[in-house]
């Protein structure tokens, strides 16, 4: 497929995630689909350069990806739970603060198991660069 379409495709989820988000509010389905534009773009980027990478891991590499995803994944989703937790029941915010407070705590929490996820996935790529 061409980088555009991953391009275009990563766009058309971010910004329906977001449009959602404001008309429904929070859900905690946007936690996986995050990943999944963050890969659409990492390939229109050139990060990922070709998916045939893939089929060059080892079952350690595999292994150390999947469960440091669903590693990551469940720290976000735990924040963000506790997040929403202060937000409703401890200082009672409602309306427009509440919706701003959640998405910079979303934010806060995406970004720093973005970084950690991003590092494992770049030590994996430095592996497989360093055989070949």
């Amino acid at each position: 497929m061409n980088k555009k379409v991953f391009n275009i495709f990563g766009w058309v989820l971010l910004i329906g995630l977001g449009g959602s988000w404001i008309w429904f509010g929070y859900l905690d389905i946007y936690l996986l689909w995050l990943p999944v534009t963050y890969l659409c773009f990492a390939i229109s980027d050139g990060r990922i350069k070709r998916l045939k990478k893939m089929k060059k891991l080892s079952v350690s590499q595999y292994l150390q990806l999947v469960f440091s995803f669903i590693l990551f994944v469940m720290v976000a989703y735990v924040l963000i739970q506790l997040a929403n937790y202060l937000i409703r029941d401890v200082l009672h915010l409602h309306g427009s603060l509440k919706t701003f407070s959640q998405i910079i705590a979303v934010i806060l929490v995406l970004y720093p198991v973005k970084f950690m996820f991003g590092s494992i996935i770049y030590k994996v790529n430095e592996e497989l660069n360093s055989k070949n």
